[in-house]
């Protein structure tokens, strides 16, 4: 098994924005929740509805942009890409745990 790469600055500030984002998603999952609590089934289907369709263009975009400025003859990817370190593929779901936690202690009244 490969070694994982080591941090290096860029990925710290990565890993900043990735945490980042996840405590403002635990903000929004800790909103669906009392959503779900008031009986508002319908705002949370058109919020999932709506999401779902943002992750599809997105997704959608991003092979379109890379087709475009890579080109469909262009030389062959590179086989083996080397593994993240762990702590990029943490940051994420650390940061909607803190997120989560937070709103429950009312840190989402405070930012939002």
């Amino acid at each position: 098994m490969k070694p994982r790469q080591k941090m290096q600055t860029f990925d710290w500030l990565i890993w900043a924005g990735l945490a980042a984002t996840g405590v403002f998603l635990g903000f929004a999952i800790d909103g669906m929740f009392d959503l779900a609590r008031t009986g508002s089934w319908r705002s949370i289907l058109v919020i999932l509805v709506l999401a779902g369709c943002w992750t599809g263009f997105y997704l959608l975009s991003l092979r379109v942009f890379e087709f475009i400025s890579t080109g469909r003859f262009s030389a062959p990817r590179q086989l083996q890409k080397p593994r993240k370190p762990l702590a990029l593929i943490f940051g994420l779901p650390i940061g909607i745990v803190i997120g989560v936690i937070g709103a429950q202690f009312g840190l989402s009244d405070l930012l939002l």
